[in-house]
Order: structure tokens, then sequence, then C-alpha cells
């Protein structure tokens, strides 16, 4: 609870400054059941597709007028184009364009796939990652978004899925406990819904891209979580994540069976089996009143009690905290207030085979840690197609220095630290910034398309010299799958 209050005192406005440009994270439609909220766990995302053929199982962006909202069954090809050309200290473009296949069948048999090809001058932090990048130089790449995700779902009971796909854990506009700002990644899902209850099992496939050797080297991760809809306005939810290495410096191993019991701690069996694998808990709770939702994140990657009633800031104590506030204001108005804060070297590891990334990304938050933002959001979503979203964010960052990591770069080894105890959130090099933008979109009468521009402007300050950086971001994209949670 104690961490909870430090981030109450920073709600104020806020989008995030690391070494680009962070990209907002956009909605996704969740489909409910028209009966129960009880059989709905909202904060994991993608939502289940109940087999229930009372659940709108048809995607808003697809359907026409003719279109009933029910369906049992349902196939569909579109396109996917991307055309983007942003610009902060430098020109980026890029230039793709593919397709996108949605199939139900029987309200039980789901398919959704999609590929995207084409090329981009930079790999921008305001664009879908790609799954594998060259293992070169990638000033200028094919830039590839494949992704695909089939899924069974026989009774109200049991949900299996499979693919290479985001997902996203939480109700915030960020997650700390993964996030879909990562690139897709292969997957392996199993939901139980029972009671007030769902269970779920998640085995994921990720890598980083070891240049020097010209090859991957891939690492694991095995998570499952317990959700309870404690009433229809709240819920609470438990995650327990190991990420481990296949290979090390003294053995090779594949994906550990041991790993592989769905009802087992992860912590003890990690001691069971000897090694040093990187466990990550994590807590949530949202509460939904009138037409607004408080909703609250903690991650505990490394934690000693004593040492928090210490205050003695030892550096093990790795931990994040999330609060936050979102709802609707009138009719065609939403809002979203959120304070986020990570401690120094939160996520990190001995080496990037063991931290908490994919692809030289945070799989939690985009700024991985040692900092403090506090972001508002506004929506408008009118009758007509055209849309908008003014945000503003305020973040405190600590950057690294030299060879000494203070905390901030999830991929710099924590045995780079200069020091066991006194840390605290901005250490480091310390820099602000506050970052203002408005999302201007206009919906295409034909798909699920959009046209879109994006001005910005950013004011970092700090132990660095100040500088005023204008942004904009211009282009043509489908939603389809850039949805990822309903607001």
């Amino acid at each position: 609870m104690k961490v909870f209050l430090l981030i109450a005192p920073l709600l104020s406005v806020t989008t995030l400054w690391s070494q680009g440009v962070v990209g907002t994270v956009t909605d996704l439609v969740i489909d409910q059941p028209s009966d129960s909220a009880y059989a709905v766990h909202t904060s994991i995302q993608p939502a289940i597709r109940l087999a229930d053929p009372r659940m709108t199982l048809l995607p808003p962006g697809l359907r026409t007028k003719a279109d009933p909202e029910n369906r049992t069954n349902f196939f569909g090809i579109r396109l996917l184009p991307d055309l983007a050309a942003h610009y902060d200290t430098s020109l980026f473009y890029r230039a793709a364009a593919g397709f996108s296949l949605e199939a139900l069948y029987k309200a039980k048999f789901y398919v959704r796939a999609g590929a995207t090809v084409g090329w981009s001058t930079r790999e921008g932090m305001n664009q879908t990652h790609t799954a594998f990048l060259p293992l070169h130089n990638r000033n200028e790449y094919l830039y590839t978004d494949v992704r695909a995700r089939i899924a069974y779902t026989p009774n109200r009971m049991l949900h299996v899925s499979a693919g290479i796909d985001n997902q996203f854990f939480g109700q915030g506009a960020r997650s700390l406990i993964q996030g879909n700002q990562v690139a897709p990644n292969p997957f392996a899902m199993m939901r139980v819904n029972v009671w007030h209850l769902e269970y779920g099992l998640l085995y994921q496939f990720f890598h980083e891209n070891n240049v020097p050797l010209q090859r991957r080297d891939w690492k694991f991760a095995a998570t499952h979580y317990l959700s309870w809809n404690v009433t229809k306005k709240w819920n609470i939810a438990l995650f327990e994540t190991v990420l481990f290495q296949p290979k090390d410096s003294t053995f090779n191993r594949a994906f550990e069976v041991e790993y592989l019991n769905p009802i087992v701690f992860f912590r003890p069996q990690e001691y069971s089996i000897g090694s040093s694998d990187n466990v990550l808990l994590a807590l949530q709770t949202s509460y939904t009143f009138k037409k607004h939702t408080l909703y609250a994140q903690l991650s505990l990657d490394e934690f000693v009690l004593s040492e928090i009633r210490a205050k003695s800031r030892w550096w093990a104590n790795k931990y994040g905290a999330q609060l936050g506030i979102k709802g609707t204001l009138a009719a065609n108005y939403r809002y979203r207030l959120e304070g986020n804060v990570v401690r120094p070297y939160t996520y990190a590891h001995i080496t990037s085979g063991q931290n908490y990334g994919n692809i030289g990304h945070p799989l939690g938050h985009p700024l991985g840690s040692n900092f403090a933002e506090i972001l508002a959001e506004l929506h408008y979503s009118g009758q007509q197609q055209l849309t908008w979203k003014a945000y503003a964010v305020f973040q405190l960052q600590g950057l690294d220095e030299g060879t000494i990591s203070w905390g901030g770069n999830i991929y710099e080894s924590y045995t780079k630290r200069p020091m066991d105890y006194g840390h605290t959130i901005g250490q480091g090099i310390t820099m602000r910034t506050v970052r203002l933008g408005c999302e201007v979109a206009y919906q295409l009468p034909a798909g699920n398309m959009k046209v879109y521009i994006d001005p910005q402007i950013a004011y970092r300050w700090g132990d660095l010299s100040a500088r005023i950086t204008p942004v904009v971001t211009a282009g043509f994209r489908s939603d389809l799958f850039g949805k990822r949670r309903r607001f």
C-alpha cells in the first residue's frame, strides 16, 4: 500500500521520452457477453471469444449495415496498408502493405492472421516492432509485421490459443506486467473459467539479436495468473512469470519441463533445479463505479521487506507501481489519468538472456526502469468518422553514465551498479520531459482504415542541455490489428 501512496501525488498530466518517440497504446474491441459480467476478465487481453452465440462475435470494424451483430460463422480478408512519415530530429518513413484474414466457425474456432511487408528507414518507437530484425546494420531494413492467433473455445469454461502475437495485462495505457509495444512473439495459452475465477497459462518464446555472432539467442517465459471477479465491478488478479534462457555458461537446456506444471509456484521450482532464472510477481486490481474505472498494478522483481523497513534503498528491492483512473465524461468524450513509477534495476538481470525484454525492448513499460511518469488523455469519438485524442505527459528518468549502470536500461547488467545502497528513482543522469500532442484521425467509409496526423512537441531538460523537439507523424493505416483494448 505504501507503494501506491508514493505515486498518488503524481497524478496530473503526461507521454514518454526515451531514446525516441514512444507511441501511445490504442484500444482493443472487447467482446462481452450480454448476460454475465462475472464471465469476462477484461484485464487480460486480447479478450476471450466465448462459445456463446449471444456474444458480439464480429468486430465492429468489419461490420456493414447488412451484418447482424451476432454471428457464429464468418470469413473475411482485408487489406492492411501501413504508410507513415515521421519527423523528430530527422525524417523517417515507412511504406508497407499486406492483408489480414479473420474466420470464425460455429462460435468455437477462431483464426486471425495478418502479414505486412515493406521498407522502413529506421525502427521507430511509434510503430509495431518487427519480430525478426536483420542481423546487420538497421539504418534501412525490410519491415515486416507478421502475426497470427488460432483459438478454440469449446464452451464457456475453456479457451486455448496459439500463434505469434502480443499480450496485454492490465487496464492502463501502459502495463508494468506485459505490454504490447514489443515485437509479436510465438506463444501458447490456455484460459479456464470457473465460477468468478479465471486461471490462465501462457508460454512465450523471446529472443535477442546477437549481431557479433550473427545469431538469435532464444529465451523462454512461462506465466500463470489467477483473476477473480470479486463482484461485477471489482477484479483482483495475481501473476507469476519466470523467464529463462535455454543456454548459459554451464549447460544447454530446452524449455524447462518443470515450468510446464500448471499448478507449481515458479520460485521454489527455480531453486529446486538450481537455476538463476528471472521470476516476476505482480498484482493488479480494478474497480468500476458509474462510468469510471479506478485501477492499479504492483510488480515485484525482487523484494526484501527488512530492507524496505530499514529505508536503506537497497538496489535489489526492485518493483514498480501504477495507479490510474479512466472513464466517460460525456457521450463522446473519454479520459484517462495515470501515474507509473519503477525502481532502478527492475526487470534487469545479469545478461540479456535473463532480463525481462524481447529484441531490445522491455516487456513491461517502454521506458524500462528508474523512472516516474504521469500521463493524461482525452478522447473524442463522434457519430461521424472523425476522432481525435489529446494527450500530455510528464516523465522523470535516470539515464546511465558511461560504463556505470544506474538502473534505467534493463539491457545493462545490474552487476555494473556503482553501489548497493542509496538508490533512488531518477538517479544517474537525471532528465525531465514534458510532451504535448493531439492525434486526429479520419475513418474511411470502406474497411477498417484511417488517415491520421499526430503533431507533438517535447521539452526536455535536466543534467544534459535543454532542448525543444517538434515531432509530427502522418500516415494511412488499418486498425484491425492495432486495436488492443477498449478504453
